[in-house]
């Protein structure tokens, strides 16, 4: 299984349960590009009526340019399905299509000024290019379209296709998913049919810690075993709790490998950067050609997975009174509790026993920063976002051991058969062998020496996180004395 942060969590996190095409989805559904080979789900309306979301106030605290409730997700939005195609061999995602069931459309000529970008017809469609590297755009049926990152030629080709009802065929397994999710808040299922190659998974696995803990384990037959993964769906269901689990599916039964499958997924996930917190307690199930791993769910950790997909949202409308760009108090001070909430919840994961694994949540963090607007924001406030977002950067690669001199031992990672090649997990990477009749690398020590910088540079992590809040707390300062206001 390959290897990448937003990826590899698709694939995680897709891992089980299905999403309706008979529900609150119906009208989305249609207009999911054929290439879609990953999605997400989620009813919006059930998530912000749940009990828990009136306990925390999630829609109170989703207003526009907030990033409460479920982050991204705004609270007047009833539904929303993310489309994507990813590549599974080299990780790289494509366009992302956000699809939003909204009660009223904005004006996307209105929408285009409001970002402070340009509006431009699209196969006789209206459609607000931003600054913040997002097409918005509409189709029938009250659908709000982001298209993300922003490529004017997908996003033509792809209103050409839905406006000629040629969108909607999913895949076998997503098409499945789609029919199991009416009864979950979040599902995220990702086609992983022919994704996975049989050859390198036979030279890789021994390098995992969790096949390598088991005594005389059949690397032949477990690398054959996981060649025939099916996808994975992520699912998650908020009542006064959240419950979540991530199911895989097979072509034949796994409960042979009930020894190794629990800690090979845990693995695989956690490598990733991504910490889930009691994760290591979620309960392992087989069950036919399925399996499963359920628990519980934190509101920061829900909005975090939500967040891997997320998109700019369309800037909301400018305050009465308010002309052009003029940076207004009010909007500055939106824009700064934005900031503090992103910042707050992945600063909670800076002490964490599993700091070294939650790298992929200070690069979605980062994301976050950006995708906020910044539509009549001062630019003191801009520039201490960005400066923060470009740290969160830095500790995440910092927590993947790239800083210091670790990208150096990184490079020093062999993973030879024959014919040669290298590779950088049991999971595959993108080398290809053929008829290899010998292993030998030395990612195990490389893994250790990699550890033990992580490690040695929380000191800096630490410093960096001082930084950011330093430069924080500059800003509103400084915008204090500018507007006679508190922020």
């Amino acid at each position: 299984m390959p290897r990448s942060a937003p990826v590899v969590w698709c694939l995680l996190l897709a891992l089980a349960a299905p999403a309706s095409a008979a529900g609150p989805y119906d009208g989305l559904l249609k207009y999911t590009p054929t290439s879609t080979n990953t999605l997400l789900l989620v009813d919006a309306k059930g998530a912000y009526a749940s009990p828990l979301a009136k306990s925390e106030k999630w829609s109170e605290k989703g207003q526009p340019g907030n990033r409460g409730g479920l982050g991204f997700v705004p609270s007047d939005a009833e539904a929303v399905v993310v489309a994507a195609d990813v590549n599974l061999n080299t990780l790289v995602r494509g366009c992302q299509v956000g699809l939003v069931t909204v009660g009223s459309l904005p004006n996307m000529r209105d929408v285009a000024t409001r970002e402070g970008g340009s509006s431009d017809d699209i196969v006789g469609q209206v459609a607000a290019l931003s600054p913040r590297d997002v097409y918005f755009t509409w189709l029938p049926s009250t659908t709000l379209v982001a298209v993300y990152p922003a490529d004017r030629q997908f996003t033509a080709r792809y209103l050409k296709s839905a406006l000629a009802n040629k969108t909607g065929t999913l895949s076998p397994y997503l098409k499945k998913a789609t029919e199991g999710a009416k009864d979950n808040t979040v599902t995220i299922a990702v086609d992983l049919e022919d994704a996975v190659d049989k050859t390198i998974l036979k030279m890789a696995l021994p390098t995992s810690p969790a096949v390598a803990k088991i005594k005389n384990a059949d690397v032949n037959l477990l690398a054959s075993f996981l060649s025939q993964v099916k996808g994975m769906t992520f699912s998650a269901k908020v009542t006064d709790k959240i419950t979540a689990s991530i199911a895989i599916e097979f072509a034949v039964e796994p409960a042979r490998f009930r020894n190794t499958l629990p800690d090979l997924v845990r693995e695989l996930i956690e490598d990733q950067g991504i910490a889930i917190e009691g994760f290591e307690r979620w309960k392992p199930e087989f069950k036919d050609t399925t399996f499963t791993l359920s628990g519980s769910l934190t509101t920061a950790d829900l909005k975090h997975i939500v967040s891997l997909f997320a998109f700019p949202n369309p800037a909301a409308e400018p305050e009465p009174g308010t002309t052009g760009a003029t940076p207004t108090a009010s909007a500055t001070k939106r824009y700064l509790q934005a900031v503090n909430t992103i910042l707050g919840e992945i600063a909670q994961k800076k002490d964490s026993p599993n700091y070294d694994k939650t790298a992929t949540w200070h690069d979605k963090a980062a994301d976050q920063l950006l995708h906020i607007s910044p539509r009549n924001v001062d630019p003191v406030a801009i520039d201490a976002a960005h400066q923060s977002a470009r740290r969160l950067r830095a500790i995440g690669q910092s927590l993947r051991g790239v800083p210091i001199d670790t990208k150096a031992l990184a490079e020093q990672q062999y993973f030879y058969g024959y014919g040669g090649g290298r590779s950088f997990g049991w999971w595959g990477g993108a080398a290809l062998f053929s008829n290899p009749v010998f292993v030998d690398t030395n990612i195990p020590k490389i893994r250790e020496q990699m550890a033990k910088v992580v490690s040695d540079d929380k000191q800096h992590r630490a410093e960096t996180w001082e930084m950011i809040d330093k430069t924080i707390y500059d800003a509103k300062r400084k915008l204090a004395e500018k507007y006679k206001v508190s922020f």
